[in-house]
Order: C-alpha cells, then sequence, then structure tokens
C-alpha cells in the first residue's frame, strides 16, 4: 500500500512541476488584408525579386484584460516553404517612384506599433522584397516575456510572385499585336482585349488623324484601301525602328499602372524629315508628271499615284526614331498607363494618364 501512495505521490509532483513551468499560450490572431505588387529600376531590386506591400490585421485573442501584446516591425516577417525568413524592407512610401507614391493603394508604413490591449486589434502595412518564384507565410513572433518566441501566422491571401511579371507579358503582348501590328503567341492568354476589335480602333484612329495631316492638300489625302496601306508602312517602320520602354509596373486588387516611354515616328516627321532631305523635291514631282502624260484632267490623280508609290512609303523609310528628342520622332517620356482585370486578364482601355 505504501509502495502506491509514494508512486501516486511522485506523479503528483512531476505534474505540478511541469504545469508551473508550462508557458501560457500566445493568444494572437493574423490576417492579410491586401498585397500591392511593385517593380520598377528605381527599386533596386534583383531580376526575380518584386516589392510588395502587405496590409494585414494582428489581433489580441486574449480575454484577460492585463494581457497587453508589444508589437514591434521587426516582430514581423515572411517564411518561405524552406523556412527562410524576409524581414520588412525600411523602405518607406515616401521613398518609391512618384507612379507608386500617388497610388492610394500604397500606404505609408507602420511606425506607430507599441501595445495592443486584450480583444484589440492593430493594422499594420510593411514592405517586403520577395523571390518571384516563392511561396510565403506572414509570421507574428513574440517578445512578451511570458510568450516569448512563440509565433502565429497565415498564409498570404493569393499571393503570386509572377504578377507583374504576367502584367509585363501583357502589355508587350499588346504592344507588339496592336500597336506594332506584328503577332504575338501570348495576347489571349493575358490580355482580355478582342484583338481584331483593338486593332479595327487603333486603325479608326490612325485614320481620323490622317485627315488632320491634309487640310491644305486634300487632293493627295490617302483614302479608302490606301489609309490601311500606309498605316501598315508606318507599323512596319516602328516595328524595325520605334522602341517603347515599360516601367514602374503596381499591381493592386483589381487595377494595374505603368511608366511607358515611346519613340515612334509620325506622318509629320515623315514629311518634314523627307522635305529636308529632298531639296528637290518639286522637280521630282514635275519629273514624274511629264513622264506619266500629266495634262489638266488627269494632274491630280497621278499627284496622288506619286505620293502613294513614291513619296510617302520613301518618307516613312528614311525616318529614323533612334535620334530622340528631335522633331523625327514622336516621343511619349513617362506617360502612365492603367490597365483593369477582366476574367483574370488585362484589359487595355482607350484612355491613357
Amino acid at each position: 500500500m505504501k509502495k502506491y501512495l509514494y508512486s501516486g505521490a511522485l506523479a503528483l509532483a512531476a505534474i505540478l512541476t511541469l504545469s508551473a513551468c508550462a508557458k501560457p499560450k500566445l493568444d494572437a490572431k493574423l490576417s492579410v488584408n491586401d498585397i500591392v505588387y511593385m517593380s520598377g529600376s528605381d527599386l533596386k531590386l534583383k531580376d526575380d525579386q518584386t516589392l510588395v506591400e502587405v496590409s494585414f490585421k494582428l489581433e489580441n485573442t486574449s480575454e484577460d484584460m492585463e494581457n497587453e501584446l508589444k508589437t514591434s516591425a521587426k516582430q514581423f516577417y515572411l517564411k518561405d516553404k524552406d523556412g527562410k525568413k524576409v524581414t520588412a524592407s525600411k523602405l518607406d512610401k515616401g521613398d518609391l517612384p512618384t507612379l507608386f507614391n500617388k497610388n492610394k493603394n500604397v500606404e505609408d508604413a507602420t511606425d506607430d506599433f507599441g501595445k495592443i490591449e486584450a480583444d484589440d486589434y492593430k493594422t499594420v502595412s510593411l514592405f517586403f522584397e520577395v523571390n518571384n518564384n516563392e511561396s510565403y507565410k506572414l509570421y507574428f513572433e513574440s517578445k512578451d516575456e511570458k510568450t516569448e518566441g512563440q509565433t502565429v501566422s497565415t498564409n498570404l491571401k493569393d499571393f503570386d510572385g509572377k504578377t507583374t511579371t504576367n502584367v509585363k507579358k501583357a502589355i508587350d503582348a499588346y504592344f507588339n499585336a496592336v500597336l506594332l501590328g506584328g503577332e504575338s503567341k501570348d495576347y489571349s492568354k493575358f490580355v482580355s482585349n478582342d484583338l481584331d476589335k483593338a486593332k479595327g480602333e487603333l486603325n479608326q484612329y490612325f485614320s481620323d488623324s490622317l485627315q488632320y495631316s491634309y487640310d491644305d492638300t486634300d487632293h493627295i489625302k490617302p483614302t479608302g484601301d490606301e489609309i490601311p496601306k500606309v498605316f501598315g508602312w508606318v507599323q512596319t517602320a516602328n516595328r524595325e525602328r520605334g522602341s517603347y520602354t515599360v516601367d514602374n509596373i503596381i499591381v493592386a486588387k483589381d487595377k494595374a499602372e505603368f511608366n511607358v516611354s515611346m519613340s515612334t515616328i509620325s506622318m509629320k516627321a515623315a514629311d518634314d524629315a523627307y522635305g529636308a532631305n529632298h531639296p528637290n523635291l518639286t522637280d521630282d514631282l514635275k519629273n514624274y508628271l511629264q513622264s506619266n502624260g500629266a495634262n489638266a484632267g488627269n494632274r491630280d490623280q497621278l499627284t496622288r499615284q506619286y505620293c502613294m508609290e513614291t513619296y510617302l512609303p520613301n518618307s516613312i523609310k528614311k525616318v529614323s526614331p533612334s535620334v530622340a528628342k528631335t522633331d523625327e520622332t514622336n516621343i511619349f517620356k513617362g506617360c502612365s498607363v492603367e490597365l483593369t482585370k477582366k476574367d483574370d486578364k488585362w484589359d487595355f482601355s482607350d484612355k491613357d494618364g
């Protein structure tokens, strides 16, 4: 009997000892509100990285009013699937490029942490530099004496490190297939705009613009089937010698925005350049008319024919958009363009920023 009493006493002592040493559980909960994705040359990121701003909520779920939760930026971090930590960047909204800084979805990084009382919460925004091919969880690690080292975590809701990369693919697909009249195997994968409709709208815009270029010389203005032909010459020249640069891509919710700089050939530039390089242009036209038997009845028709066969194609071919900031190029520098997500693809509206 004494043996059983002794054993029972030892077991009870062990239970009491373990209970006295056990730490209380961390009463906290994390949840992600939103993620904003950013990439751009001024961010000094690696090629396979993206800057993300994560907005999230930390709740103190304790019912004991004495259990305050101490917080600081260093206590929040990301972990990839291999357990590698990513601490918050020291960047703030004011350090970002103008396009990001003015975006209403980008917030100042939280710097006022302090304590969270029981049954209360704090909304936090921090920047992290992440690798595009990784997946992450967000962690909060307690530094309170009673729960030090304990963590709570949550998945980054709908996180996709390739978000800005896919927007760039959509931009390239649209520019190549629509603006430059080329081909793009990625168009239907990343762009929601109907390709034939987008091309038709751009062709109509070019046609309308072309009419204003010939207000004083209406008799030589390209019309009908001639307009698509001229448009094709311009697109071919821009594919071969034009250029565009995309920078500062930001994606927030179902919207994206980016900066683009373009150097493209314009009809006015073609006229000016060809005229400057051909001082004998009037004589060339006279020779063409004479060699084709021009008279009062067919002079206008032959002049139009000369423009379509010689003047316009040669003037477009001669213009070089490689020399920036001259009359020979039509330059759009740092324009902002907005996109809207539709059916998990990107839609290019006809309005730019």
